[in-house]
C-alpha cells in the first residue's frame, strides 16, 4: 500500500512541476558572446527565423529566447565589417551556450536594380530573406544599394517594386567578397501571376 502511495504523490509531483507539459520542450534560449562587438552595429539572429533576433551588449554577450528546439545556424553581425554563420544544436526547456562567437571578414552584395527599359524602377525594395535584416531601399538616383557585411554563405534575394514583378533568387558570397547582383524586373502587365517571381532568376544577370 505505501509503495501505491508513493508512486501517486510522485506522479501528482510531476505533474504539478510541468513534468507532462511538452510545451516548454518546443523552444529553449540560445545565449553567447560576439567577440570585437561592435556597439550599435552588432546583432545576432537565426536563419530560416526572421523574428528571432536579439542586440548585442557592450560586453558582446546576447541572449535569444524561443528558439526552437533543433539544428539551425545563428546570422551575426559583429561590427561594420565582420559577420560569421555559427551552427547550433539549440535545446529544448534549456539554455545553450554556444561560447565566443568570433567575426570574420563580411562579404558585400550591391544589388543593382532596372526595369525591361533599362530604367531605374521607383520605390524598391531589396531583402535577404530569413537573415533577420530589414528591407533595404534602392538609391532611386543610382539604383543601387549596399548590403552587409555578411557571413559566407547562400541567400535568397528578393526584389519587389510596385507595378513590376517581384524577383527571387539565391546568392552566394565568399568570405570578403565584393559582390555585385544585377536584377531587372519584368513588367507586371504580361498576365503572369506574382507567384512566377522564381521564374526570373535567370534574368538577374548573375
Amino acid at each position: 500500500m505505501r509503495a501505491r502511495t508513493s508512486m501517486g504523490a510522485l506522479v501528482l509531483a510531476l505533474v504539478g512541476c510541468g513534468g507532462f507539459d511538452n510545451g516548454d520542450l518546443r523552444t529553449g534560449t540560445v545565449r553567447g558572446r560576439v567577440l570585437g562587438a561592435e556597439s550599435g552595429v552588432a546583432r545576432v539572429s537565426v536563419l530560416g527565423h526572421s523574428e528571432l533576433r536579439a542586440t548585442v551588449n557592450a560586453d558582446g554577450r546576447f541572449e535569444l529566447d524561443g528558439v526552437p528546439a533543433t539544428s539551425l545556424e545563428l546570422f551575426v553581425v559583429a561590427s561594420r565589417t565582420q559577420a560569421a554563420r555559427t551552427p547550433v544544436l539549440a535545446q529544448g526547456a534549456r539554455v545553450t551556450d554556444v561560447g565566443d562567437i568570433q567575426g570574420k571578414p563580411g562579404a558585400f552584395l550591391t544589388v543593382r536594380v532596372r526595369d525591361e527599359q533599362g530604367a531605374i524602377p521607383p520605390d524598391v525594395e531589396v531583402e535577404l530573406r530569413g537573415t533577420g535584416e530589414d528591407r533595404a531601399k534602392v538609391d532611386t538616383s543610382s539604383g543601387e544599394v549596399r548590403l552587409g557585411p555578411l557571413p559566407a554563405g547562400c541567400y535568397a534575394l528578393e526584389v519587389k517594386a510596385d507595378d513590376l514583378e517581384d524577383v527571387e533568387t539565391e546568392v552566394c558570397v565568399r568570405e570578403g567578397e565584393e559582390r555585385v547582383q544585377a536584377i531587372t524586373l519584368p513588367s507586371d502587365d504580361d498576365g503572369s501571376d506574382d507567384d512566377g517571381g522564381d521564374d526570373h532568376g535567370g534574368r538577374d544577370g548573375g
